[in-house]
C-alpha cells in the first residue's frame, strides 16, 4: 500500500532554497567515478533537480513519520564526518525512484544497518506530493538475489517493500 504525503507549497519553497544553498556549495567538488559517468551519458537528472526531489522526499518522509530531517547542507569536506547521518531520524534513508521499479541499495547502508524508505515525487510541476512505498531492511538485500554490480549494490524491487515502520 502506498502513503501520499501532501506538501505546501511553502514546505517545498524551503527544500527547493536549501537545494540551491547545497548545489551551490558544491560547486566545482569532483564527483564519483559512477556517477561522473552517468552524467557524461546523460542517465541522470542535473544536480540542482535531483537535490530538490531528494530534499522533498526526504521531507515527506520526516513528515509522515515525525522524526527529524538531518539538515542536508554542508561544505564538500565535512562529508567524511557527515557521510553516514541517516536522512530522517536515526537510521532512515531515504531513496526516490523516478523511472525504475526498484530502489538502490549500497554496501555503506547493509554495514549501517539502516531502514531504507522508498519515495516518489509524483507532481512534477510543484513537487507538492510524495507518494511512500514503505520500508525495507538492508542488511536484508544481501540474501535476495537482486545484487546488480554495475551499481555495486542490490536493486529492491517497490514490491518488496513493508507498509509503516519497523
Amino acid at each position: 500500500m502506498t502513503t501520499t504525503i501532501t506538501l505546501t507549497i511553502e514546505e517545498v519553497r524551503v527544500c527547493t532554497l536549501i537545494a540551491m544553498e547545497r548545489w551551490i556549495l558544491k560547486k566545482d567538488s569532483i564527483d564519483r567515478p559512477g556517477y561522473a559517468a552517468g552524467k557524461r551519458f546523460g542517465a541522470l537528472e542535473h544536480e540542482l533537480l535531483a537535490n530538490i526531489r531528494a530534499n522533498v522526499a526526504e521531507y515527506a518522509v520526516s513528515k509522515y513519520y515525525e522524526l527529524p530531517w538531518t539538515f542536508p547542507w554542508y561544505p564538500n569536506e565535512e562529508h567524511p564526518r557527515r557521510k553516514n547521518h541517516p536522512d530522517v531520524g536515526v537510521n532512515l534513508e531515504v531513496r526516490t525512484v523516478r523511472t525504475k521499479t526498484e530502489i538502490a541499495v549500497w554496501p555503506k547502508d547493509v554495514t549501517k544497518d539502516a531502514i531504507i524508505i522508498a519515495a516518489k515525487v509524483t507532481d512534477d510541476d510543484y513537487f507538492t506530493t510524495v507518494d511512500i512505498y514503505g520500508w525495507y531492511r538492508a542488511k536484508d538485500a544481501k540474501s535476495v538475489a537482486n545484487r546488480d554490480p554495475r551499481i555495486g549494490g542490490w536493486r529492491i524491487p517497490l514490491s518488496s517493500f513493508k507498509e509503516g515502520i519497523s
